[in-house]
Formats: C-alpha cells, structure tokens, sequence
C-alpha cells in the first residue's frame, strides 16, 4: 500500500502482503494506474485498517479462497463495500504431494497445475475486476485476496500484469516481494498456533511458502509456451474481449514525465 499509515494499520490487523500494483510500465511507454487494483493477503482479518481502506477508495473485495476457509477464518464485511467469492481453488486441492518432484520444482508444478484445471474461475476474478475498473468507472479501487496473498493473488496477479503488457521479469518480480512477507505471516500464524506457522525453512526458502521470481518466470514461459501468452489463455478460459479491452482502456495511463 502506498502510505506508511495504512501499512502499519493492516500489520497491526495481522495483514502483512497487500500492495497497490499501480506504476508498473508496460512495454509502450504507459504504466499501471495506481489506486485501482490492490493484491491482498488475509483481508477477513480487517479490523482497525478499515477506515484507511475505505479512505483509499475500496468499493469491491474479491475473496479467493474456498468455502471451508472462509467457514473457518471468516470473510471481510464493510458496509458499502461489495464482496464476492471467487473460489480459484477446490478444497481438496494438494499443494504438498510431492511424487518424484524436489521440493524447489513443486510449487511451480502446482501453478501449472491450477492454471490447467482452473482456467474459468481465473477468468472470472478477471472479468469482475474490468466490471471495476473499466474506462466507464474512473473512480473506486478493486481488491482481491487469498490467505497469504502469493499463490492464488499471485496468479491473478500475473495474468492481469500480462494482459496489460508489464513485462514478465518486472511481474517475476512484483511477485517475489511476497518472500519479504512470508516468514512475518508464518510467525504471526506461529504465536496464535494457526495452520501454516509450523512451516519449515525449506519450505520457506524454496517450497511452497517460497516466492522466488524463477517460479513465475518459469510459469509465464509454460503460458507461453502452451498457451500463446496470457491473453490468449484468458480468451480460452472465457474472458470476453470486451473485459479484456475494459482492463486494457481502465488501468493503463501514461508513464509519468
């Protein structure tokens, strides 16, 4: 988040990896309008942060996680602040079924994974986001989460990025400044004896709790590779051209002079 106010408000709501994508530049000398698109982590947990939220112009929360974590962690709730469920994952979903993959290969196994069974509910995170931030509505920001705001925000993150034409070492890297807030979250998760805070250092280094830039520049190159690049894999996944245009026209403004 871009003031030091509202940072200090989430950490103190046990919210550690939420940031503004905006000023990130495209290829063709524009950059990513700030104040329109937020990737978040645990946003249930709001509390004392709300007003900072709510001042920073939050209308809609997309909520990534499945129906047993939302029963279990609760969901956000604000008045005047829409809040879907976009579940990207199955509760049944393996992350740590390892088969004959090193630990460094599994999370990158894993992203492949969900972008090839999970194609339409990505799609869709997007499509609400363009129903946000589309050329008609210049005001109001979008958010969405997970629980640790890596994996899921990350690969929403990433196709939206692509889509707008940020280049895929500047989206490695927007992703890997999760690394600096994951061992914060496995702490907090640690003191309060919640799920994840027994997490170990190699899984912290280079497992699933890891957020190295070589994992989604290898994940960019599969899309690639199999898919034609982001864009098009929306378009397979079902993204309208006209969501896909609304996100272009809404959330890329000229680089600064």
């Amino acid at each position: 988040m871009p003031t030091d106010r509202l940072r200090v408000s989430l950490a103190r709501d046990g919210v550690f990896n939420t940031r503004d994508l905006g000023g990130l530049a495209t290829g063709d000398g524009r950059v990513v309008a700030s104040g329109r698109v937020v990737r978040g982590d645990a946003l249930q947990r709001v509390k004392g942060s709300l007003d900072g939220l709510r001042e920073y112009g939050l209308v809609r929360v997309l909520d990534l996680r499945d129906e047993r974590e939302r029963d279990s962690d609760g969901v956000f709730s604000a008045e005047g602040i829409e809040v879907e469920h976009h579940p990207v994952l199955d509760p049944t979903f393996a992350w740590y079924d390892r088969g004959d993959l090193e630990l460094s290969q599994l999370l990158g196994q894993r992203y492949r994974d969900i972008l090839g069974a999970f194609g339409p509910r990505l799609a869709g995170t997007l499509r609400s986001i363009a129903e946000v931030v589309g050329p008609d509505r210049p005001e109001g920001t979008v958010a969405f989460h997970c629980a640790v705001g890596k994996d899921r925000t990350g690969l929403v993150t990433a196709l939206l990025l692509s889509l707008l034409g940020v280049d895929a070492t500047a989206i490695a890297a927007d992703y890997a400044r999760s690394s600096a807030a994951t061992a914060v979250q496995v702490q907090w998760l640690w003191a309060f004896g919640l799920p994840g805070g027994n997490a170990s250092d190699d899984d912290l280094a280079v497992g699933v709790w890891s957020a190295r830039p070589e994992t989604m520049l290898a994940t960019l190159e599969w899309l690639a590779s199999e898919h034609g690049g982001a864009a098009r894999y929306l378009r397979e996944q079902g993204l309208e051209a006209d969501a896909a245009e609304a996100l272009r026209a809404g959330l890329l403004v000229a680089a600064p002079s």
